[in-house]
């Protein structure tokens, strides 16, 4: 009988700890020169009340496919590794007015992710050239005016793969005018994201990117101009995508990016073509045969995207 009563108090308590709650993931797989599980993602998201929700996502990969945000890779490890990309408090603390606390999303790169719209085949511009990290510590307060989507947020600035090194924070700003998910809306937008971070040595490092998309007629397009400044140094990235849906279960995309290291000499420039058709045979299931071009190497992949 105790062992009867012990079990009716679990599954009470798991009904009120997931009442209310959502737990979702997604996979990247494919097959390029072998067959690869590139990523997997968990996200566990609860609502604590009408003002307050919580969101926690890891982010597990390969070491030798996790890059840190600073740029340096780690060769030949093929263990897994887990991340904690996400954990943070959402309030309401006013009418269209939001604060985020802890292990944040960052603002750069959200919408013009969105607008891309296939980041199991290829990262956002800004995420691809490490222009920016996609998740970091820290306080992020947004405000919609209606007409305008503002977003201020201060970070530590070395993102989610790597744990506070210095005292140097990171502040980012969003400004943006129109439909914010345009993979799910129709209709347009324009942008503006900026961040700046003071090292050590007095030294500022600056990224500004400019941005814009439209969707509608079964079609999506977005382009972005990216700029990054850091130690007089000015890369550049633009990044031209277009997607148009054949059918409710085919659509095609080509994507162009292109990098420049430093604009002021010649020298390191890199040309990124990307084409491919997307299968939905199935809700969750996406198949993708896809070309790369990047310069004039050719590679053909399979990637396959599982959302559960």
């Amino acid at each position: 009988m105790n062992n009867i009563k012990k079990l009716v108090m679990i599954m009470t308590l798991s009904a009120i700890v997931f009442a209310e709650s959502k737990l979702s993931g997604v996979a990247y797989f494919g097959y390029e020169d072998n067959f690869s599980l590139s990523r997997v993602y968990f996200t566990y998201k609860k609502s604590i009340s009408d003002d307050l929700s919580f969101k926690f996502q890891t982010d597990v990969g390969r070491i030798d496919n996790l890059e840190l945000e600073s740029g340096e890779e780690v060769d030949n490890d093929k263990r897994w590794m887990v991340f904690l990309k996400k954990a943070h408090l959402d309030w309401k603390i006013a009418n269209k007015t939001n604060l985020s606390m802890g292990m944040i999303g960052m603002n750069m790169l959200n919408i013009q992710e969105k607008t891309w719209g296939y980041r199991f085949l290829r990262k956002s511009a800004l995420d691809q050239y490490k222009f920016s990290a996609t998740a970091d510590l820290g306080v992020s307060v947004s405000k919609d005016f209606g007409f305008l989507y503002t977003n201020l947020t201060m970070t530590n600035g070395e993102g989610y793969k790597e744990s506070v090194v210095d005292d140097n924070n990171k502040i980012s700003i969003q400004l943006v005018h129109g439909e914010r998910r345009l993979d799910k809306n129709d209709g347009y937008n324009i942008g503006l994201v900026y961040s700046a971070v003071m090292d050590d040595n007095d030294d500022e490092t600056t990224v500004m990117g400019l941005f814009g998309g439209w969707s509608g007629n079964n079609m999506r397009i977005g382009a972005e101009l990216n700029t990054q400044n850091e130690e007089e140094v000015i890369s550049e990235v633009t990044s031209i995508y277009l997607n148009y849906n054949i059918n409710d279960d085919f659509s095609a995309f080509v994507r162009q990016d292109a990098k420049d290291e430093d604009v002021d000499t010649d020298g390191g420039d890199e040309s990124t073509m990307m084409v491919g058709v997307i299968w939905q045979p199935k809700k969750g299931l996406s198949i993708c045969p896809n070309i790369t071009q990047i310069d004039d190497e050719d590679t053909f992949s399979l990637d396959f995207q599982f959302k559960f």
